[in-house]
């Protein structure tokens, strides 16, 4: 017999409990006296134990009793044939001391003669407090239990009527009636559309490649594109796309191979998209093909024009240009573009034409002749 006052809604007393007793219930006719307790969690629990509300007038009889809760009432009522009053310990007494929490919470049951706590740590700190001695045995754990995947999606679009935000909604009622579990994250400055506890709205932002990089999918259900970016970046990032089959989208997305192309319609087996593509290095040398078409092939970085430049090496000198620290001299060109705030003694590079407007000006002297 297990006394548990009161069942919230989530914490980790009644995880513990839910876990000691579906790894103990075929071994044990199991009775949870209570108090209070949430339907969520004592509807799970019901079908290994018997359930009944604690009624201080009546007198209960088990093998074992363990006090679950520490708080509520003291149920001097219960006797165990075998005498055996387990007390659990789950959190730092330390810490509720100090807080004056347990001297509120904390009702000693005289009959206890056996604690267990469910760390080391749990029992150093009740130990200290309580003088009590515990037994440690860590938390009970659930059997281990077979996962399914969790589907990452992003989404970086307004949601427009041509962008496809029916569809958008569409896709979350099929992952949800095929039982594939997923969040996804939308980043937009439109309307918010789709609703369910998977998805997490976002403002744009321009730093979004680490999202890209960390979703399973890039989600794009448009109408009509052109060539999207979000499906350019999310390949250039190993993201696969879910597109839908206009024109654009599938110029970069080929089904089961970077990504899958869906129906307008939205008629296909969700499922499939459980199998994620792996994705290839991506470039589509627009750089190279820009530059080739810009300088008919003629073209380098600037840092490799220096020498075909012939920039000039010269060395700043004291003038009357001083700022108000006067330490900084202030280099200026002809067109009076600032060449920036340079320290006295400091080496430039500069072309014949400002070399010559620096030496006029005193400004600066030649190094190389």
């Amino acid at each position: 017999m297990i006394y548990h006052s009161r069942f919230c809604e989530i914490g980790g007393v009644e995880t513990f409990l839910y876990n000691f007793v579906i790894n103990l219930w075929e071994y044990y006719d199991i009775t949870i006296l209570y108090d209070t307790g949430h339907f969520t969690q004592m509807r799970r629990i019901a079908p290994y134990v018997t359930l009944e509300h604690y009624d201080k007038s009546k007198k209960y009889e088990c093998d074992i009793f363990i006090r679950n809760s520490v708080w509520g009432n003291v149920p001097i009522n219960v006797v165990s044939r075998d005498n055996r009053y387990l007390e659990m310990r789950h959190a730092n007494y330390k810490y509720l001391k100090d807080n004056k929490i347990l001297e509120a919470q904390y009702k000693p049951f005289f009959r206890t003669n056996e604690v267990i706590g469910c760390g080391y740590f749990v029992s150093k700190m009740s130990n200290k407090v309580l003088k009590d001695n515990p037994t440690t045995i860590q938390n009970i754990l659930a059997p281990t239990k077979k996962t399914n995947k969790v589907l990452h999606l992003i989404s970086c679009t307004r949601i427009d009527p041509d962008k496809g935000g029916w569809r958008m909604a569409r896709l979350c009622e099929m992952l949800r009636e095929a039982g594939i579990k997923f969040d996804w994250k939308i980043f937009t400055n439109g309307i918010h559309a789709v609703e369910g506890e998977e998805i997490q709205y976002y403002e744009p932002r321009f730093d979004i490649f680490d999202y890209l990089a960390d979703a399973d999918y890039t989600v794009l259900l448009s109408d009509v594109e052109g060539l999207p970016y979000t499906v350019q970046e999310s390949i250039q990032y190993k993201t696969p796309c879910i597109v839908t089959d206009i024109e654009g989208c599938t110029e970069l997305i080929k089904d089961g191979v970077n990504g899958y192309v869906v129906p307008l319609d939205m008629k296909f087996n969700v499922k499939k998209l459980l199998k994620i593509p792996v994705l290839k290095d991506y470039d589509n040398h627009a750089k190279e093909k820009w530059l080739d078409y810009l300088g008919g092939g003629k073209y380098m970085k600037k840092a490799e024009k220096k020498e075909e430049l012939k920039l000039i090496k010269m060395e700043a000198i004291a003038t009357d240009e001083y700022d108000r620290y006067g330490e900084i001299i202030k280099l200026t060109p002809k067109n009076n573009k600032l060449l920036g705030w340079i320290i006295e003694g400091d080496t430039l590079e500069v072309t014949p034409e400002l070399a010559e407007d620096l030496e006029k000006r005193n400004l600066a002297k030649r190094i190389d002749g």
